[in-house]
């Protein structure tokens, strides 16, 4: 019976002594991150049969286990990949909003004091401080749409080395999971169940790797972990890793894709990562970078052609017609890329042919079996399937050319229409007499006039017509207008004769004035009510009506000299009107004044929007999502804390908790102790009746 008290207080030690281990060790690893707090199980050993009755043997420790909750735990994972992607893409978004919204370095203030610059020499055009002004405030924007591209290369740079960083981390991660599988697996054969501690320092890198990347989980038989990213990539399966790669891609190598590397296969998976800081990087660079750089580059493209076509429309201060202020970026602005997987040699470029319909957006060209189809990449919309270049797209405002060489099968182009204008946008002008600011053709009623008919100088659409292909200072020819009544005029050119107007379609109705050389003259009168045959005629008058006026160009004949004229008021017989070049017009400030209307006037956007427009619309797509990604970021953070303290509550060390449980296995172990003490002195009286 003695015996059994020992063997049965032995017993209870021992699983006293494993309680209060147990019990050290959860509080020795109170702080260790990802550790879980270990219980122990204990278990009655199986009894002795005596007779009709059985004898208890003491306890047994049947399990030493971690309090986990696979749910919780990935829970956990999940949102932590959701908090690191938008706590990165917050912190690069951030950086852009900051640049464009800046009030000193942003492009708004600059574009500002530009067109201001240009009102300064609309209020002035003869001052030489103003034109001056002008030129350095052009410079200045140049300078702001160059710095701002600078900057976002610079951002892109720090994100492609981030992301370098990211997937070397990602990779030495995936190993060192496939090495504490092997290791579970190992101490799994040797004890007969997973370790305790090994499985804790598994979910502890699984959770690391959750930081970097999106991942999604499977259990084995065997005990281990199958790790997988993307679309369904095994990053890791059992005891082995694959391995991921940043490398530049294809068609750009500014521009880097994540590939997946396996035992038996390799894909790029970049449109397939998400959550982690590996995920919020590349959506930010694809939702945020590449179409703020594109933007800006359509905003610069859109000043430069707008202010050039006004400004060639003008004339400078040497009465010579204004050529481009701006390089023509329009025509260096546009970025092709071949992939350098192509078979074919084919060169390709792109000509932009309308600014207004031009969209921040990149294409994708593709050869495929005898056609090019373009697709737009922003939507993944098939824009155009056409079977030879060039070919226009007008609704894109861009045809594509085909340089040189040849195209084979599945060759491919990306297509950046806007990405190089704000790099390459620069000033031309460099002396303040060559701004065009006034217009270069002007009217003038003769001081002999008797009416009250007056002149009105309208726009200059065209200084390439015939009128104007002449040597400076003269137009071919200058015109005069005469009236032959209150109700007609001739124009005449530079030798004082009448310019003849031929009718090559008559009105239904008009009437016939004379017949001359065999010809029939008619001017149109709708009060007669006659019809004539449609054949060509030739007058020299023009029907004017005093109570609406009248354009003189084009002329009834479709004579356009590229430029307007109106009449308005009552004239009389023998007022006569100029309309010549504006030879020495310094002062006069009709071009500048159009030049700058060019800041509010709707250019880009389909004609819906200005320089300005387009630039708040991205200050503030970009300050919306940088809002959002707060917001979210915020909204993750609560919901993270939120899913890591149900975690905590579960499976963390609760040091009131183990001092309770320090406490009763102490007393425990004494009371076995004690039992032990007991025993041996019942053994002592019993040997000792025996001497």
């Amino acid at each position: 019976m003695a015996g059994d008290m020992l063997g049965i207080s032995v017993t209870g030690v021992q699983a006293a002594q494993r309680a209060l281990s147990t019990t050290g060790h959860n509080i020795a690893n109170a702080n260790t991150p990802g550790y879980s707090r270990q219980k122990i199980t204990m278990e009655a050993l199986p009894p002795t049969n005596q007779g009709p009755m059985g004898i208890g043997n003491g306890v047994v420790v049947g399990d030493v286990y971690r309090v986990h909750d696979e749910f919780l735990t990935g829970q956990v994972r999940s949102v932590t990949s959701l908090s690191k992607s938008m706590n990165l893409n917050h912190d690069y978004t951030v950086q852009v909003d900051n640049m464009l919204a800046d009030t000193k370095a942003g492009l708004a203030p600059t574009m500002q004091e530009f067109f201001g610059a240009v009102n300064g020499v609309a209020n002035n055009p003869s001052s030489t401080s103003s034109r001056q002004v002008m030129l350095g405030a052009a410079r200045s924007l140049a300078d702001r749409f160059q710095y701002l591209d600078e900057r976002f290369e610079v951002i892109r740079t720090a994100a492609n080395k981030n992301m370098k960083t990211l997937v070397v981390e990602i990779n030495e991660l995936a190993k060192s999971i496939a090495a504490t599988n092997h290791r579970i697996i190992t101490a799994s054969e040797i004890g007969g169940q997973a370790p305790n501690d090994l499985e804790d320092k598994r979910d502890k890198l699984l959770q690391d790797l959750s930081e970097r990347v999106g991942i999604r989980v499977t259990y084995q038989n065997d005990s281990t972990m199958n790790v997988y990213i993307g679309n369904g990539q095994l990053l890791v399966i059992g005891s082995r890793a694959a391995e991921l790669k940043a490398e530049g891609t294809p068609a750009d190598p500014r521009q880097l894709d994540v590939i997946f590397q396996g035992p038996d296969s390799k894909a790029v998976v970049t449109r397939f990562i998400n959550g982690g800081s590996l995920g919020g990087l590349l959506n930010f660079q694809h939702s945020i970078l590449d179409r703020a750089q594109n933007e800006l580059g359509r905003i610069a493209i859109g000043i430069s052609k707008a202010f050039n076509d006004q400004h060639k429309l003008g004339m400078d201060v040497h009465s010579e017609l204004g050529g481009n202020f701006f390089t023509e970026t329009e025509k260096i602005a546009s970025q092709v890329l071949p992939n350098r997987d192509n078979d074919g040699n084919a060169v390709v470029s792109v000509e932009i042919t309308n600014i207004d319909n031009l969209t921040p957006s990149e294409y994708l060209l593709m050869y495929y079996e005898g056609n090019y189809r373009l697709i737009r990449r922003d939507d993944d919309t098939l824009v155009g399937e056409f079977s030879s270049l060039p070919a226009k797209i007008p609704e894109e405002g861009f045809s594509i050319h085909l340089d040189r060489g040849t195209p084979q099968n599945l060759d491919t182009f990306i297509i950046r229409p806007t990405r190089l204008g704000a790099k390459r946008v620069d000033v031309i002008v460099d002396d303040v007499n060559k701004i065009a600011a006034a217009n270069p053709v002007r009217v003038e009623a003769s001081i002999d006039n008797l009416g009250t008919g007056k002149i009105h100088m309208g726009e200059v659409l065209d200084t390439k017509t015939p009128s104007f292909s002449v040597a400076k200072g003269k137009m071919t020819p200058p015109f005069a207008v005469r009236f032959i009544d209150a109700e007609h005029f001739e124009l005449l050119d530079n030798t004082g004769k009448p310019v003849q107007i031929t009718r090559m379609a008559l009105p239904e109705e008009s009437e016939l004035l004379e017949k001359k050389d065999g010809r029939e003259l008619y001017e149109k009168d709708n009060t007669k009510g006659r019809r004539h045959a449609d054949a060509p005629a030739i007058v020299t008058s023009i029907k004017y009506d005093s109570e609406t006026g009248v354009n003189i160009f084009p002329t009834p004949d479709g004579e356009d000299p590229g430029f307007r004229v109106s009449f308005t008021g009552e004239p009389v017989k023998g007022d006569t009107f100029r309309i010549e070049y504006n030879e020495d017009g310094t002062t006069d400030n009709k071009n500048v004044i159009e030049l700058s209307r060019l800041q509010d006037k709707p250019i880009l956007a389909n004609g819906t929007a200005s320089f300005t427009d387009v630039y708040a619309d991205l200050i503030t797509r970009v300050g919306t999502k940088t809002h959002e990604l707060e917001i979210n970021k915020k909204a993750q953070k609560l919901l993270l804390d939120h899913v890591v303290g149900k975690k905590e509550s579960n499976s963390g060390v609760n040091m009131d908790e183990e001092a309770a449980n320090l406490v009763r296995y102490q007393k425990l172990f004494q009371a076995n102790a004690q039992i032990i003490a007991v025993s041996q002195k019942m053994l002592d009286v019993l040997m000792a009746s025996f001497r």
